[in-house]
């Protein structure tokens, strides 16, 4: 999923020391830095970038937040950039959020299904056996003893 920062808040993340200054604390900002190295220049001076996680997106928010608590530090256009991402990171970390729970429940369901086929369980005993006995019909491999 690709995340457009506007052109002003762009540059003040750009201008800010994340590998030295006080933001370089936050567990976050080695993977943002990362993700912010990685973004390519959009329409205007926006940054487009693929966050990894949500956490990247949070970190960068907390900056946008900061512009705005500051307001008379900052420009007109840094102060309208961090509106502007504050409004679309809320539906991005959403989207973010969800395809990363999808990704863990079907993982889930997976580590399940091989567990329930491989253990001793009614699934693991039925499914893949083979009888010798003659059957009714002629079985498929995927039917395995259950209808034998």
């Amino acid at each position: 999923m690709r995340v457009t920062i506007p052109g002003a808040l762009a540059d003040h993340l750009a201008a800010a020391d994340l590998a030295t200054g006080p933001a370089s604390v936050d567990p976050a900002a080695p993977a943002a830095r990362a993700t912010l190295d990685a973004g390519r220049r959009g329409r205007g001076r926006t940054l487009v970038i693929t966050p990894r996680s949500t956490a990247v997106l949070q970190f960068i928010s907390a900056f946008a937040e900061a512009v705005l608590i500051n307001r008379t530090l900052h420009t007109t256009a840094e102060v309208r950039a961090a509106h502007t991402w504050l409004d679309r990171v809320g539906r991005a970390t959403t989207t973010l959020a969800a395809d990363l729970a999808a990704a863990q429940a079907q993982q889930a369901a997976a580590l399940v299904t091989e567990a329930e086929a491989t253990a001793d369980t009614w699934r693991g005993k039925w499914i893949g056996e083979r009888t010798t006995a003659p059957a009714l019909f002629s079985l498929d491999r995927e039917q395995g003893a259950l209808f034998a």
